[in-house]
């Protein structure tokens, strides 16, 4: 018999056995979770994003506690789970519409000679701007006529995804 002792991550709690095969020799860790998100609190209230794609509160005899994965998808405002609802919408539009060139890749980000032409807020304004760090963004082009255009076509999407109105 060989015995091989086996030191936890930092960062990680244990082994996960439902995710680990030892008969072939895979060994996978379980994350420590959050301990402002697991002992922040009890019971949670707020908004989640339906079926439908609506921002729905939560149904007052819903019980939902912070240690249930499955209630990782609520937000604590109707504003946060809209701006989350029309990111997911604008990240579908800028990877699928060919006009805008889909998402800069993350070689892209990490190259400070490529130009990236973005759709900021700042001071509650929807600006455009034309941007050389490596410093990402979620709304970021490869041309400023793609990104004049994608704010033209589509801005109340990101008015809402700013938290503008």
């Amino acid at each position: 018999m060989k015995e091989i002792k086996i030191q936890i991550p930092e960062g990680y709690e244990g082994i996960d056995e439902e995710k680990s095969n030892l008969e072939e020799g895979k060994i996978v860790f379980k994350k420590k979770a959050d301990a402002a998100w697991k002992n922040g609190h009890n019971r949670m209230d707020g908004y989640f994003i339906s079926s439908s794609a609506e921002a729905k509160p939560l149904p007052e005899t819903y019980c939902a506690f912070s240690d249930d994965p499955q209630d990782n998808n609520v937000f604590a405002t109707e504003k946060q789970a809209k701006s989350a609802l029309a990111m997911a919408q604008l990240s579908q539009i800028i990877k699928n519409d060919p006009r805008f060139g889909g998402p800069i890749t993350d070689e892209e980000w990490h190259n400070d000679h490529i130009m990236k032409y973005l759709i900021d807020r700042e001071r509650g304004q929807i600006v455009p701007e034309d941007y050389q760090l490596c410093a990402f963004r979620f709304l970021a082009f490869h041309t400023h006529e793609q990104r004049d255009l994608f704010l033209k076509e589509n801005e109340d999407l990101i008015r809402q995804y700013f938290m503008l109105d």
